[in-house]
């Protein structure tokens, strides 16, 4: 099924909810505006007739008394017509006494208005009601009106020497009120509508200001499917658009940086499996087309292949453990770890190696908890002290726990050959080596800073790292305490 396009557009959308809205908004103004004119109309209107209803009653009182037939059916006709309706007058049990149309005459009045005049003694009353021609036959005080309209009937009472003798009902139609008002709801519907019309251009028009942003960042997202990088989109303004329009070209940027570190470790890792197999690959053809193999040749051969094959275990473990650490990133289970207790475990571990070149290693451990995994940690603080006696031909290298504030910092220094002052930047990067030659003879793979890197910040800290070429380095690992041990320490 195929939806409408032009329906389905944000554009066609925008100017669909201003034309909503508009309408809804100019059809309760209409509803309201005709409301208060009827109701203003019809105000003035009784007020107005139920007053010269009771004059009209007052005037009446002599001749009701006179009992003059004739001059009073002159006097009604000619106030009937002066005021615009219709005038029947009523003795005190409503029969009609005179008819302006002479055609109630002797008929008994049964409205509620001549109710509340005669029998509830007020001194005015009057009501609307709705004459249907057809239901009343030739019933009704507007047995003429050929449709179904509104009419209404004012009652007021003739009095004698303070006692009433009499009522006089007069009957008008309302239809010329309904009529203005419809007028006015007509007039005002077309221009309403003139409104509609001109909103619907202007919404149409502005809409694609705000639509014109949307579609650019469409067409960039795209011509990024197609290209894959080194899309962006022109950004103007502060509004939430070009908020947008900033986080697509950051997100751009990233995923530009994100593949240019894939290139880089593909072509690094290529690189690095490839060294020792070249090697090995050498050495085996050496051996193999030896016709008469010298057996310390061929053994110093052997040991030779045997440490390339460490070499290129070490670099699969490596790359192994970064894959771990980047999928499992999520799935940290930390529990409290004794960061003291892990680091004195690998100082024990290491101190043959230390012993063995002539380096002094110590240890000044303070009690410090931290959350995370003990195994991770235990493999950042093996790397860098391992480092440490492996780049430190005399001195020594010394380690060091401590708590500060809600800290707990893990510091390792030598006195070794140091870091050049523009490589310390890069340590951190995934086959970056200082010394190249130096790193490959200590069996360096230019991964193990980048793991420490990634552990520590999965564990929520970061690391520091000072050095001066010649004289030595100092890496610092900053981790947040336990909480619980956090809030004893700040009791403390």
């Amino acid at each position: 099924m195929r939806s409408n396009k032009f329906l389905g557009s944000i554009r066609s959308r925008m100017v669909a909810i201003y034309l909503l809205v508009t309408t809804v908004a100019l059809f309760a103004i209409s509803f309201m505006i005709s409301g208060l004119v009827e109701s203003f109309l019809v105000t003035q209107r009784t007020e107005r007739q139920s007053e010269e209803t009771m004059r009209l009653a007052l005037e009446l009182t002599q001749k009701l008394d006179a009992a003059d037939a004739e001059e009073l059916y002159a006097l009604i006709l000619e106030r009937a017509q002066t005021m615009g309706g219709r005038i029947l007058v009523l003795d005190q049990d409503a029969i009609v006494r005179a008819d302006s149309t002479s055609f109630y005459n002797g008929y008994q009045m049964p409205y509620r208005e001549v109710r509340d005049v005669l029998v509830a003694g007020k001194q005015s009353s009057y009501g609307f009601h709705r004459i249907d021609r057809e239901a009343e036959g030739d019933g009704g005080i507007w047995p003429r009106a050929d449709q179904m309209v509104w009419a209404v009937y004012y009652a007021a009472p003739i009095t004698s020497e303070g006692a009433y003798v009499g009522a006089v009902l007069f009957s008008t139609l309302l239809q010329d009120v309904e009529d203005s008002v419809t007028d006015i709801i007509t007039k005002i519907t077309i221009a309403f509508a003139a409104v509609a019309l001109i909103m619907a251009v202007l919404s149409f028009a502005m809409s694609s200001v705000v639509t014109k942003p949307i579609l650019e960042l469409t067409n960039a997202i795209r011509r990024m499917g197609r290209q894959g990088r080194g899309v962006r989109v022109e950004v103007k303004g502060s509004d939430e658009t070009a908020e947008l329009g900033r986080a697509f070209n950051r997100m751009s940027e990233q995923i530009e940086a994100h593949d240019r570190v894939r290139d880089e470790f593909v072509s690094n890792a290529s690189h690095e499996l490839k060294t020792p197999l070249a090697t090995m690959k050498l050495l085996s053809e050496s051996i193999l087309y030896e016709e008469k193999p010298d057996p310390a040749l061929m053994k110093e051969f052997f040991q030779d292949v045997n440490h390339e094959v460490d070499r290129l275990t070490r670099v699969i473990t490596d790359l192994l453990r970064l894959v771990q650490i980047d999928e499992t990133e999520s799935e940290l289970e930390p529990v409290p770890v004794r960061l003291d207790e892990v680091v004195r475990r690998v100082l024990d571990r290491l101190r043959p190696l230390a012993e063995q070149k002539g380096i002094s290693l110590s240890g000044t451990l303070q009690e410090a908890t931290v959350s995370g995994e003990a195994m991770r940690l235990e493999q950042v603080a093996t790397n860098l002290i391992e480092n440490a006696i492996k780049y430190t031909d005399a001195g020594s290298v010394a380690v060091r726990v401590s708590v500060d504030g809600t800290e707990a910092l893990f510091a390792v220094a030598d006195t070794g050959i140091g870091i050049p002052e523009e490589a310390q930047p890069h340590l951190f990067e995934r086959f970056y080596r200082v010394d190249k030659a130096r790193s490959r003879g200590t069996g360096g793979t230019g991964l193990g800073l980048a793991i420490v890197e990634r552990v520590i910040a999965l564990h929520g800290g970061y690391i520091e790292v000072q050095s001066k070429l010649g004289e030595g380095s100092t890496f610092t690992v900053h981790l947040p305490l336990q909480k619980l041990d956090a809030e004893k320490g700040e009791a403390e």
